[in-house]
Parts: C-alpha cells; sequence; structure tokens
C-alpha cells in the first residue's frame, strides 16, 4: 500500500462536483430532468477532458478501468442501446434516453479512473462526508416542509409536495435510502464528533424516509439493516459481540427515534384531517405492502412488459420505447391520455427495451457488483477495504431494489449515487495481487477515449435540446386540457427536432397543430399531424386534434372516421369519448352513439359519460323524449352525488315544467340546514334549488360553501366552476373559496390563479392571501 497516492482531494471535489446534481432546479423546464441532465453532460465532458488532456498520468487507470468485467458489461449495454437506434419504434425517442445513459456510464468510468490507486478510505470518508451534507439538506426539506403544511394541507398532498428537486416523492425517498449507507461509514470511521454528527444526519434522513410514506425504500431500508448486521458480524466476529452490539446501535438508535418522531407527526397529521387516506402513519403504510395491493399497478405493468419480451426477446422495442410499446396494454385499464412511463422494474423494462442482450447486461451488472464484494473479502486482507466495498454493495443494493420497484433509470440523482457507489466499489480490486498483468490497452485506449468525447459531446447537444423543449412544454402542456391561449409565434418554431414527443408521449408536432387549428390554418395543421403520425400511433393523439380540424370545416364525415378511430382505440379518454359522441350527434347515428356510450361505460361508468350520451340523444332527436327522461332519471338516482353534471342536461329535457307546480323554498331550506352544521343536507337542498333555477349562480356558490366546510375540496371546486360559468356571478366569492379549496389541497398554482380572479372582481381582503400563498 506504499505506493498508493495519498491526494484525494481532486477526486473527492469532482465527485461533490457530481453530487450537485441533487440542487440543480428545472430553470424554467416542464421537468427537472431537463436541466439536471445537462448539468451532468457538461461535467462529464469537462471531466473526460481533463483526463485527456493528462492521459500519460492516467494510462494505468485507463488500462485498469477498461479491462474490469464491470465495464465490458457495461459498455456492451451501451454499444447495444446505441444499436437500438437503427430498430427502434421512435428512434428520437430512444436518442434522448440514451443521451442520459451515456451520462451515466461517463459518471463511473470518470470516477473510476480518478479513485485509481488513491489512498481508499480518507476518499471513501470525504465522498461520505458530501453524501451527508446533501442527506441533511434533503431531509431538512421535506421535514421542515411536512411540518409547515401539516395543518392546512390534506396529508396525501402535503406527502406527495414532497419531490424536493427529484420530479416526485418516490424519487426523493429513494434517494433518501441510497446515502443512508455512507452515513454509517461516516459513523464507523470518524471519531466522536464525526460519529454523533452522522447519527444525528442519519435520523434525520430516516425520519424524512419515514415520512415519505413509500412503501419500496421501506424494503430497501431492512435490506440494508440485514446487510449491515452481516458486515458488523463478519467484520468483527474476532472482536466480540460488545463492538458488534455498539456498531449495530448507530443504525438501530437512529432508526428508533426516526420512527417514534416520524410515526408521531404523522399521527398528527392523521388527528388534525380527521380521516387517514391514502398515506398515514409507518405501520399503517408498511402494513400496505402485499401482493394484492401491487395487483392493480406494478404487478399488471410488469405482466405487460413481461408478455412484450417474450414476444419481442432478441431486439425489444429499441431503447427507452417501453412508454410507446405499453400502450397497447393500457387500452383498457388506463384513464385520458395519461401513458404509464415505465413498468417500475428496470430489470423487465430493459428487457422490453433491448430483448436479451440488453436484459442480460443490465442485470449482470448488479451480479458482478456482489461477485467483486466477494473477491475483495477474499482476497484483501484489509479492514477497511471490506467496509468500503460492503458500505458500497449496501448502496448499489437500495438502487437494485429501488430498480426493481420503479425506474431509477430516468432520474439523475440516483444514476449519480450509483456511478459513484459502483466506482468507489470497484476500487480495492485494483489492489488485489494477479499473477496476470493488466492488459494495455494501447491505441484501443485512445480510441475509446476519442470515442467518448465525440458521445457525450452528442449527449450535450442532445440534453441541450431536450431542456430547451421542455421549457416550451411546461407553457403548452399546462394548456393542454383547454383552448390554447399561447401566441402562434411563440409556439410555431420554440420546439427543436429533440424531442419529438411531449412529457406524456404526446407529439410535439400535434401539439403545435392545435395553435394552427386555432388561427383556423388548417392546411397547416393537417401537414403537422400527418407528419408525426408515425411519432406516437398507439395513442391516436393525432387522430382526436383530426377531427377537430375537420368538424372546423364542417366536414363531419371525416370528424366522424376519426373520432371513432381514436375513441374505439383508447376508449377511456373522456376527449375522445365526448368527440365521438359530438360526431355521432352531427352524423345522426343513434346507434353509434349507442354503442360508444355502452363502450366507455363498460370502462368509466361515470356520471359525465351519461350525460355526454343524453346530450347527444338530445341534439340527435330521434329517441322518445320518455325514454330520454327515463335515462336521465336513472342516471341522476345512479349518480347522487353527481347532480350537478345533470343540471343542463335537464333543463333542456324538462324546461321549466319543474318550476311549474308547488316547490318548497329549498335556498331557504339549505340555509336552515347549514346553520345546524348538516353541510351535506344543505348542499342536496342547494342542488333542488338550482335544478329549479339553473341561472341562478347562489345555488351552485352555496353548495361549495357547503362541501367547503365540510372539506370535501374537490365537490367544493366542481361547484365554484359551475357558479363561475355563469355570467351573473360578479362578486369574486366562489373564485375566492376555490382558491381557498386549492391551498386545502396543495395546489397553489391554480390556487393563485383563482385569486388574481377573485382580485378582479374585488372580492374583498384577497390582497393578503395573495402576499400569503403567491409570492
Amino acid at each position: 500500500m506504499s505506493k498508493v497516492e495519498s491526494s484525494h482531494w481532486g477526486p473527492g471535489f469532482c465527485t461533490f462536483l457530481y453530487l450537485l446534481v441533487h440542487f440543480i432546479p428545472d430553470f424554467g423546464g416542464a421537468d427537472v430532468m431537463g436541466a439536471q441532465w445537462l448539468y451532468v453532460s457538461i461535467l462529464d465532458f469537462l471531466v473526460l477532458g481533463y483526463i485527456v488532456f493528462n492521459k500519460n498520468s492516467y494510462n494505468a487507470a485507463i488500462d485498469a478501468v477498461l479491462n474490469l468485467k464491470f465495464t465490458l458489461v457495461y459498455s456492451l449495454l451501451v454499444i447495444w442501446a446505441i444499436l437500438s437506434l437503427t430498430y427502434a419504434l421512435n428512434a428520437i425517442e430512444s436518442l434522448v434516453c440514451l443521451a442520459r445513459l451515456m451520462s451515466t456510464y461517463l459518471i463511473f468510468i470518470n470516477l473510476s479512473i480518478l479513485f485509481y490507486k488513491k489512498a481508499l478510505t480518507p476518499l471513501f470518508n470525504l465522498v461520505s462526508i458530501f453524501v451527508a451534507v446533501v442527506l441533511l439538506f434533503d431531509a431538512i426539506y421535506v421535514i421542515s416542509g411536512f411540518s409547515k403544511n401539516m395543518v392546512d394541507m390534506n396529508l396525501d398532498q402535503n406527502i406527495i409536495s414532497l419531490t424536493g428537486k427529484n420530479g416526485n416523492k418516490n424519487v426523493m425517498a429513494a434517494s433518501l435510502l441510497i446515502k443512508f449507507p455512507f452515513l454509517l461509514f461516516v459513523i464507523l470511521h470518524n471519531k466522536l464528533l464525526g460519529k454523533v454528527a452522522g447519527m444525528i444526519v442519519l435520523f434525520l434522513g430516516i425520519m424524512a424516509l419515514f415520512i415519505l410514506n413509500t412503501r419500496s425504500t421501506y424494503v430497501g431500508l431492512g435490506v440494508v439493516f440485514v446487510l449491515f448486521a452481516l458486515s458488523v458480524y463478519l467484520l468483527n466476529k474476532q472482536e466480540g459481540i460488545k463492538k458488534m452490539g455498539i456498531q449495530l446501535s448507530y443504525l438501530i438508535l437512529p432508526l428508533f427515534f426516526a420512527f417514534l418522531a416520524a410515526n408521531t407527526m404523522l399521527s398528527k397529521a392523521v388527528d388534525l384531517q380527521g380521516f387517514q387516506g391514502g398515506y398515514g402513519t409507518i405501520t399503517k403504510r408498511a402494513g400496505d405492502i402485499t401482493v394484492a395491493s401491487e395487483q392493480n399497478s406494478r404487478i399488471h405493468l410488469w405482466e405487460g412488459a413481461i408478455d412484450y419480451a417474450t414476444k419481442h426477446p432478441i431486439l425489444g422495442a429499441g431503447y427507452g420505447n417501453w412508454k410507446l410499446a405499453s400502450i397497447p396494454y393500457e387500452k383498457e385499464y388506463t384513464n385520458d391520455l395519461f401513458v404509464p412511463y415505465h413498468c417500475h422494474n428496470d430489470f423487465i423494462e430493459m428487457f422490453a427495451d433491448l430483448g436479451i442482450i440488453g436484459g442480460v447486461a443490465f442485470l449482470a451488472l448488479f451480479i458482478l457488483s456482489g461477485w467483486a464484494v466477494w473477491q475483495i473479502w477474499k482476497k484483501v486482507g484489509h479492514h477497511s477495504d471490506r467496509l468500503v466495498a460492503s458500505i458500497a454493495l449496501m448502496a448499489i443494493a437500495c438502487y437494485f431494489i429501488d430498480a426493481f420497484f420503479n425506474f431509477p433509470v430516468e432520474r439523475t440523482s440516483m444514476q449519480t449515487m450509483f456511478a459513484v457507489a459502483a466506482a468507489l466499489l470497484f476500487t480495492p480490486l485494483h489492489f488485489i495481487p494477479s499473477n496476470q498483468a493488466v492488459k494495455s490497452t494501447g491505441k484501443y485506449g485512445t480510441a475509446f477515449l476519442a470515442i467518448a468525447i465525440l458521445l457525450i459531446i452528442g449527449s450535450i447537444y442532445v440534453n441541450y435540446q431536450t431542456y430547451t423543449s421542455l421549457k416550451v412544454q411546461k407553457f403548452v402542456m399546462g394548456e393542454i386540457n383547454e383552448d390554447p391561449k399561447m401566441a402562434l409565434d411563440d409556439v410555431k418554431d420554440a420546439f427543436p427536432e429533440i424531442p419529438n414527443l411531449s412529457t406524456s408521449t404526446l407529439p410535439i408536432k400535434a401539439l403545435v397543430a392545435r395553435y394552427y387549428l386555432r388561427e383556423k390554418q388548417y392546411d397547416e395543421a393537417m401537414r403537422l399531424l400527418n407528419e408525426s403520425d408515425a411519432v406516437n400511433p398507439y395513442l391516436h393523439y393525432n387522430d382526436f386534434i383530426k377531427t377537430a380540424v375537420y368538424s372546423s370545416q364542417s366536414n363531419f364525415d371525416s370528424t366522424f372516421v376519426y373520432a371513432k378511430k381514436a375513441f374505439y382505440n383508447w376508449p377511456r379518454a373522456v376527449s375522445y369519448y365526448k368527440n365521438v359522441i359530438f360526431a355521432s350527434a352531427k352524423m345522426k347515428d343513434t346507434a353509434e352513439a349507442t354503442k360508444a356510450f355502452n363502450t366507455f361505460i363498460k370502462y368509466r361508468n361515470t356520471a359525465e359519460g351519461w350525460n355526454q350520451y343524453l346530450l347527444g340523444l338530445i341534439e340527435i332527436n330521434k329517441t322518445p323524449i320518455a325514454i330520454t327522461k327515463a335515462l336521465l332519471d336513472s342516471a341522476v338516482k345512479m349518480f347522487p352525488a353527481d347532480s350537478a353534471v345533470f343540471v343542463k342536461t335537464s333543463s333542456l329535457i324538462y324546461g321549466n315544467a319543474v318550476m311549474n307546480g308547488a316547490i318548497p323554498n329549498y335556498a331557504a331550506l339549505g340555509a336552515q340546514a347549514f346553520q345546524k352544521g348538516q353541510y351535506k343536507n344543505a348542499a342536496n337542498l342547494y342542488l333542488k334549488a338550482s335544478l329549479a333555477d339553473p341561472s341562478n349562480y347562489t345555488h351552485f356558490e352555496n353548495i361549495g360553501i357547503c362541501y367547503y366546510t365540510a372539506k370535501s375540496f374537490d365537490k367544493a371546486i366542481q361547484y365554484f366552476n359551475l357558479a363561475i360559468a355563469l355570467p351573473t356571478a360578479n362578486t369574486g366569492k366562489s373564485e375566492f373559496f376555490k382558491a381557498m379549496s386549492y391551498i386545502s389541497l396543495g395546489n397553489k398554482a391554480a390556487a393563485c390563479s383563482a385569486l388574481q380572479a377573485a382580485k378582479l372582481k374585488k372580492y374583498p381582503g384577497v390582497d393578503a392571501q395573495i402576499a400569503q400563498y403567491c409570492k
């Protein structure tokens, strides 16, 4: 070991720069991944450039790293992914995903070269301290954020909002967990002050993990505990049980007190809320970990991916293309335009994307990690090297668990930690004596570096294009469920050619076509739609937009054709269903409307489904009024909580007939019920008042107030919207309480929009709410 270089600050600093990706914000993009992957690829280029310019100093390191079995298998995975560009369902989407794979691959290569024969223990300690700092910031963010919103926000929404710079709370939880092993090293390796600081940070990290209520990380935490206990036993079996007990307490004590603290906070939140939703106490959430609980989520997704992989065993769909191949499997399960981007198992998904070769290569990375630890324990006698290898394996095990239940392959925070852990894990192998000299890569090493430079430059370009697209998507996707408002000039040339899919797999050109449609530039809209038909042919979004183009030109024959094509290929989408009912009505085709209705309610038997069918029958005007009335009456009885949906339809069918008889003063009765605290009864009475007087916005507003007071915020918003839609609603009260409902649900963006609308109507006191929530 005397020949080992002692300087570890340079490699440690580079690792710290990679870890900083945890703090990179979205910089105006629709997803934080855009800016983060751009950052990582630029950093890859800079570090790789440093290695190239100092190649003579790193020749031995390059030879050793490129000869690692792990590197060879990882390289095979990357090469096979590159080759998949030739057959992928969508080659441009493969290119986007490939740029991210390349970036992660080079993190491992770069750090492995920099770590080569450095003083391993101080290097690992330094990296672990950097990881601890990141964990501390993340843990404080989660705990303080949860505490701040515990009173005013719905528990489920509070937990879901704790995403940090990770995209969603599940990734946040996984990124916390994968750092715990490094904290254990800090505690084990350092003296009293370091041990105390490490245990405090670990306590906060575990507490934050418990608050996030992510079941897969509970499993991962159990795996960490088992591996840590096994390592402590094997490292100290000659030292006696006392030392084992002390070292185990470094994890058990933070775990125990974190459990108590987090469970107390969660129990208090449940008590304040008055009921327990999907999330709750730790014991409740842990109790949900059953096969049955996953039957309608992960297992269903796994089955689809396994089926596709077995039917396409050699090539798969192309790297990153499972998101498209999955759509036909989701036809009868997924509502609206939602596409499950991943199958929540990166191993199965890799087989679906890249066939047997890619799938086996990806799985082999984890097998080789375990094999490397075995080799280090078997051939390296140093206690510290064994500890380093064991800690790094724990981190990779955390990644393995996350990859088994989720999709960390997409997320920079997880990919960075995986690459750092792998580089550290394989570093001790370079100290193992060998009878065989490390093969010199010679010109191949130089060629590798040259190709790597070219590939990372390409990755930077792709990642920059993706980030640019995400900045535009942030606004365009915000208008996806309403009439587009952005100026055509701000959209038509704003998107780069890469990517060609949105964050929800909608063709970018189809999104732009909506703006040309609004401007009545039908030929240009159709050109974009036709050009992008093959980008995602499975969701039939282009067919959906074509119905709007044709109907705007009163070409109802073509509208009918494309409306049916879109709906019957994706029958759970409300917008597609509305289109086919509209087209059937224009064609006066009762049979088609009835067929579409029966298809839709087979999957989604909702009030809106019945209401659209009734409106279609009214416009077709071929169904006897008695039958239409009977259908309406049946629907109202079937969906008593959604009676407001049928208000306008009821007035069309019954007219003013309900007002001709002696009707009780339901508004007055509703007010009396409200004063008695009978909020749901009051809402029903106001609903009856609205049926008698549908043009009076105050009835809908009062229903909204009833549900708001009863803390049924989603229903409250529904009725506030009905009140706001009436032209006589000019006080701003509905807008104000709609905003308060959104605040309770944790949707501050929607709340601020509603508050601004209330301000325009000069509702009193709104400025104070804007100052508090819309800074």
